[in-house]
């Protein structure tokens, strides 16, 4: 009795609280834990019933408005200085009825727009292998984390914005926190003891139009067409294609299953894996066909490791996986980028031989495994490699699975969903990490940034500084000299760091991986970023925030020579010998040899009597960074003219 007594008085009590809170409706990321802008003026805003009395409250701080005709209020508290936690109280009063809203453990310190594709997003757990130990002890309730699940829309910008809760840093819950994120807002917490929000809006595979207000990527060429489109004007086209698409999908995978002639057979006792063919999980297995593909091996594991919890790495393979040990399931993922790191969990492992059997299906163009990636097996301590020879079976081939909309990747969606909602809330400064979905239209991507960039900051009124990333290295290293889309975006990022006005480059092309387009060194990343953000947002000279970049290059007694400015202490060549310069002669680019002459002056060596035009250094996909300063900060891939 007593129990449903309080249930009742608990039911009543949500009753109430819903009625209350009809009347006061304010944006999601107004939330226990969040970070406001110091020095700034504090915009909230809402909605309540026409009429209604509207105060906001904190830290000794007061703003007052009436909510207008159209059911909409907004109100400015007063700059206040770092500090808290304080205690925010919004309060709607009309007609004797008091609603009344409290977010708690407000700080108010620097808040930091995070934006771009999957390098931003990328998690603290898909770089464990190069931080762990930096982030297994570390906590700090000064920094503020705020992620915006993907959502879009290409009709209207949103009035709100789906979030997820505002997080502290913790070991324990920093693994979903973006990488690059993470140890920008270390340095800079710890640099100037305030306390650090970060609100990241990244979204994987999405190229620079997604990001723009429909207005401003009309008045570019090509983009009319686009954006008369019925997806920009019809509420309910996504909801009809992706019906279409997700039942294509769906009759193709369940197609593969009832052809595929191994999928259930392998399981059964005593199956004879020798008649699988042997392959080199390294070649082309696939014959370029998708379908559905069986791998076996085995290891070997001595009786004291029997029943023992492990570790698998399978690399990374294209598509998609499920990976099974002694029969038992230990994991899948479903795309092709993410490194297979599986638990095999206590009981599975067994004295002598145990079995591992990948499902691999390939979806769409060639069915691989990543080359350079980790195969094996850690149990404690011991490691036990994987062979690239590997039993193969063909369970079915099956013609390309039909593709499906990238609907968070379709112009003007995500500036609707994830910017718009934050009308002119403060922040001190943007980081930008974008550019790798532009790759098949990399002309003019400088241009777009640029007057993305300018619509926010109209937007949020406010000039404020931009950091962008440049693409690390990624994919092979040429013999020559060498064009390509990934060397041309990154020469757009370089050229839209100099049109826009307090904007900087963080170089990353030192920190890529070969075989991955996700690096893990996101540390290294995050506190370059953290510099340039300490040079344009804190006003902070110091040399360790120096980015090198070439001011000017002329032609002197058979060579070119390069002026440098913002060198830090001085310009050194890595490994003693500068590598990947290249000049232009006719038209045409070739290697040429060059030298540091003193702290801020490159000479590079020309062929007699030859006249040069251009000089590029670092042009490459993977190129090999050989020009840093004293202080460890490559000289970003750049192209400079010859006056």
């Amino acid at each position: 009795m007593k129990k449903l007594f309080l249930l009742t008085c608990m039911l009543l009590a949500c009753t109430l609280m819903q009625a209350q809170n009809k009347n006061l409706w304010m944006p999601r990321f107004f939330a226990d834990g969040m970070v406001l802008q110091r020095n700034a003026k504090i915009p909230m805003w809402g909605r309540a019933e026409a009429g209604t009395n509207v105060t906001v409250t904190m830290g000794g701080k007061t703003a007052k408005t009436t909510v207008k005709a159209d059911g909409t209020w907004k109100v400015y508290l007063p700059a206040m200085k770092a500090g808290g936690p304080h205690s925010l109280v919004v309060t709607a009063k009309k007609a004797g009825d008091i609603t009344r809203k409290e977010i708690q453990n407000v700080l108010v310190g620097d808040v930091f727009l995070c934006s771009g594709q999957s390098n931003m997003e990328l998690p603290i757990r898909r770089c464990m292998d190069v931080v762990a130990a930096e982030v297994k002890d570390y906590s700090n309730n000064q920094i503020r984390y705020l992620k915006f699940p993907h959502q879009f829309n290409f009709v209207r910008p949103n009035e709100d914005v789906q979030t997820l809760p505002w997080q502290n840093i913790t070991p324990q819950n920093c693994t979903e926190v973006s990488g690059i994120c993470y140890f920008m807002a270390r340095e800079l917490q710890e640099k100037y003891h305030v306390p650090i929000g970060i609100i990241n809006s990244a979204v994987g595979g999405t190229r620079v139009e997604a990001w723009m207000p429909h207005e401003v990527l009309a008045s570019f060429d090509g983009y009319a067409a686009e954006l008369a489109k019925p997806k920009y004007h019809q509420e309910h086209w996504v909801d009809s294609v992706r019906m279409a698409e997700n039942r294509a999908g769906l009759e193709w995978e369940q197609k593969m299953m009832e052809t595929d002639t191994i999928v259930g057979k392998w399981r059964a006792e005593g199956y004879d894996f020798s008649a699988w063919k042997n392959v080199d999980m390294f070649s082309n297995w696939s014959q370029f066909k998708n379908g559905s593909y069986w791998f076996h091996t085995s290891i070997d594991l001595p009786t004291e490791l029997a029943g023992e919890k492990a570790v698998l790495r399978f690399g990374a393979m294209k598509d998609a996986d499920t990976i099974f040990v002694n029969g038992q399931y230990v994991g899948n993922t479903t795309y092709e980028y993410p490194p297979r790191v599986y638990t095999v969990k206590e009981g599975i492992l067994k004295a002598g031989k145990n079995d591992i059997v990948v499902h691999l299906m390939s979806q769409s163009g060639m069915g691989n495994f990543t080359k350079g990636k980790l195969y094996q097996l850690e149990v404690g301590e011991r490691v036990f490699p994987i062979q690239p020879e590997l039993q193969m079976a063909v369970g079915c081939t099956m013609p390309r699975k039909p593709g499906s909309t990238y609907f968070v990747d379709t112009p003007t969606g995500l500036y609707n969903a994830l910017i718009a909602p934050l009308q002119d809330f403060p922040v001190k400064g943007m980081l930008w990490y974008q550019g790798e979905s532009n790759l098949s239209h990399p002309d003019g991507y400088a241009n777009l940034l640029e007057a993305m960039v300018a619509s926010w900051r109209k937007q949020f009124n406010s000039q404020f500084p931009v950091v962008i990333m440049q693409l690390p290295g990624y994919m092979q290293k040429h013999d020559q000299p060498f064009e390509s889309s990934w060397t041309k975006i990154r020469q757009e990022q370089y050229v839209a760091a100099q049109q826009i006005k307090g904007a900087s480059l963080a170089p990353t092309f030192d920190t890529g991986e070969y075989n991955d387009i996700h690096p893990q060194d996101k540390k290294t990343a995050g506190e370059r970023a953290a510099r340039q953000m300490r040079k344009l947002a804190y006003g902070d000279r110091s040399i360790e925030c120096d980015v090198p970049k070439p001011v000017s290059a002329h032609m002197a007694d058979g060579a070119v020579l390069i002026t440098f400015a913002e060198v830090g202490s001085g310009l050194t060549a890595k490994g003693g010998k500068l590598k990947d310069f290249a000049i232009r002669i006719d038209g045409k680019y070739q290697w040429a040899d060059a030298t540091v002459v003193d702290n801020k002056t490159v000479r590079v060596t020309l062929p007699a009597n030859a006249t040069v035009t251009s000089v590029r250094y670092g042009w490459d996909d993977y190129p090999q960074p050989s020009l840093y300063n004293k202080e460890g900060v490559p000289v970003p891939q750049f192209q400079i003219e010859v006056r």
